[in-house]
């Protein structure tokens, strides 16, 4: 799924090898012996932490098993690359004031988004359509392999519903497609994500969870998947529509939220709108199923 352009994982291994070409080229190297054997493929995965987005690299590690540099030289090369590279083949390069860059030894790469980055992120994901991605369609499930749908269902029938509501109240303001559906999310633009110019607004533990796993189901889009591995997609499914119902069993939208902070009210209408997009594309696209509007 042609994602890239929202997928954090793909730009961030762009840079990391663009950081590595750049701060370990023969000529800037001192003290080195013998060649270097650039990476087959840099690892990078993220941190088993719900509240932060949080990516971490070892390949410092890597490239020190060749003994031409020391680890911490090599990891602190490596970070300094990473802040001045700017690939040009990217819509959207990640810029350097959008995360926090710390080495950590004996010589991990540690990649934070930080507020900020996370609300231009959220914001450019509205109006991204995903039904529009050119990805195969992996075809009908094998009939031994149909899984349960319903509780995926059901969070999606669920955002529908509270978005209706919200666009008859006027919290919202939807624009209907041509097809049937939940259309575009067309006001608030923006959708006010920060507190401040360095805190985004939704801050409830829920909140945080529930963006860090939109953020990782965009990630696991960018990566094709076939017929074989649709068990992956239901993984990846099941955990967003669960992350969602947690975050709708504790974080208000209407009552005093809505009287008394409507743009808190808003921004959780915004994290709502994105689950619905990525739960009707993984139900529709990947899991060949229908996604109900209401149940």
């Amino acid at each position: 799924m042609m994602v890239e352009p929202l997928a954090i994982a793909p730009i961030l291994l762009a840079q990391l090898q663009q950081a590595i070409l750049s701060s370990l080229a023969p000529g800037d190297r001192s003290g080195g012996s013998g060649p270097l054997t650039w990476p087959q493929s840099i690892p990078l995965y993220r941190a088993k932490d719900s509240q932060r987005i949080l990516y971490i690299s070892p390949v410092a590690l890597q490239l020190a098993k060749q003994g031409f540099m020391p680890l911490m030289e090599i990891a602190l090369a490596i970070a300094q690359g990473f802040r001045d590279s700017r690939p040009p083949d990217l819509a959207f390069p990640i810029a350097a004031n959008h995360w926090i860059l710390s080495v950590i030894p004996p010589g991990k790469l540690y990649l934070e988004l930080t507020d900020p980055g996370m609300a231009i992120w959220l914001q450019r994901a509205i109006p991204w359509d995903f039904q529009l991605d050119p990805t195969p369609d992996p075809g009908p499930l094998p009939p031994s392999r149909f899984p349960d749908l319903f509780p995926i269902q059901y969070a999606h029938a669920r955002c529908c519903a509270l978005l209706r509501l919200a666009h008859r109240e006027g919290l919202i303001t939807l624009e209907t497609p041509a097809h049937p559906g939940i259309g575009y999310l067309i006001a608030p633009d923006p959708i006010p994500w920060l507190d401040s110019p360095t805190h985004i607004k939704p801050h409830h533990p829920a909140e945080r969870a529930l963006i860090s796993r939109a953020i990782a189901t965009v990630d696991a889009l960018s990566s094709p998947v076939s017929p074989t591995q649709i068990t992956s997609r239901l993984s990846v499914a099941t955990l967003l529509s669960q992350d969602f119902l947690t975050f709708y069993a504790q974080c208000q939208i209407w009552g005093s939220v809505q009287s008394q902070d409507l743009d808190l009210a808003q921004t959780r209408l915004g994290l709502i709108f994105l689950v619905q997009k990525l739960l009707k594309c993984l139900l529709e696209k990947d899991l060949s199923s229908f996604a109900p509007l209401e149940l």
